[in-house]
């Protein structure tokens, strides 16, 4: 196994792919899809080739399975209803304005707050 392949090897290794630290920094994203091209490339060639990434990765394929298949089930219509009319709203929307050196920047601000009547 090589240096770059070895748990905890620190990046920057000099090797193809990536270190296994890079490799857990980015996983989730990496299981979201939500990393570039370049960089899930790199990725899935060191998921693919490292025995102890590849066992992290398929646990955290399994737990996230477990997890959708415990959440899936929705609470029934009556009881939403229940908890939504028993919350009250308050919106609050403000914004402030700065002008610098002719130069207007406006900023939004908004807040959903639900509590108990």
């Amino acid at each position: 196994m090589s240096n770059a392949m070895k748990p905890g090897t620190p990046e920057g290794t000099g090797e193809p792919g990536c270190s296994c630290s890079e490799a857990r920094a980015h996983l989730e994203a990496f299981l979201d899809h939500e990393c570039d091209g370049d960089l899930s490339s790199r990725l899935a060639e060191h998921v693919a080739t490292c025995e102890h990434c590849s066992r992290v990765a398929d646990a955290e394929v399994h737990l996230r399975e477990i997890l959708r298949s415990r959440c899936a089930e929705q609470a029934p219509a009556e009881l939403r209803a229940r908890v939504l009319g028993r919350l009250s709203v308050m919106r609050a929307t403000s914004y402030e304005q700065v002008t610098h050196e002719g130069r207007t920047v406006t900023t939004y601000r908004s807040t959903v707050r639900y509590s108990q009547d």
